[in-house]
């Protein structure tokens, strides 16, 4: 075959995949398309994030929202408690106060997964139940205790936030290591759909 027989298998190509691309991409008239489009959520969600620790010392059985399990078995040092994970069902806020609104709560858990360093492993589902967009939003990522903004991993949601991803900036707002131990976080979601 001649470069002049290529260039016209070009051009008949070229004109081949331009017309499919036409036929492909709109519906045939009176025809339905099967691409269903999701609703789009809030693009800035913001909630405030409540944890106590359960601790056997002080026996606040009656006022708890988080646990830690067994530490792992091993007979060396484990400064950074690495292998320990925490399961939390932790209260949330449209405020930084405990008495701030309710907006639902967060349920998951985080993994210590450092020798070196306080790291974390976090996996929730934020269920927003109350509040002008209610659904879940599934959160994950690691994040280091000593950094000022930790950042996690938006990566589903359903309800007001069907699709939804992003990037969930996180914050300590406060902490109280008296037993049992108490911590408030802000979690600013940059999302989108």
């Amino acid at each position: 075959m001649g470069p002049r027989n290529n260039r016209v298998l070009c051009v008949a190509l070229f004109v081949a995949l331009a017309a499919c691309i036409a036929v492909w991409g709109t519906p045939a008239q009176g025809a339905s398309s099967h691409v269903k489009k999701l609703p789009c959520g809030p693009s800035k969600f913001l909630f405030y994030l409540h944890n106590t620790v359960y601790n056997p010392v002080v026996n606040n059985t009656n006022y708890f929202n988080s646990i830690y399990g067994r530490a792992p078995n091993i007979s060396f040092p484990n400064p950074f408690s690495f292998g320990v994970m925490n399961t939390f069902e932790d209260p949330l806020t449209a405020g930084p106060s405990n008495t701030s609104k309710s907006l639902g709560k967060a349920q998951g858990f985080y993994v210590l997964n450092s020798f070196t360093e306080f790291t974390l492993f976090h996996l929730f589902t934020a269920n927003i139940t109350e509040g002008d967009f209610k659904g879940t939003v599934d959160i994950f990522g690691q994040v280091r205790e000593v950094d000022p903004v930790r950042y996690l991993t938006v990566i589903g949601g359903t309800g007001t936030f069907l699709g939804a991803r992003g990037l969930a900036s996180c914050t300590l707002v406060d902490i109280d290591h008296t037993p049992p131990a108490k911590w408030t976080l802000s979690f600013d979601l940059d999302l989108y759909y």
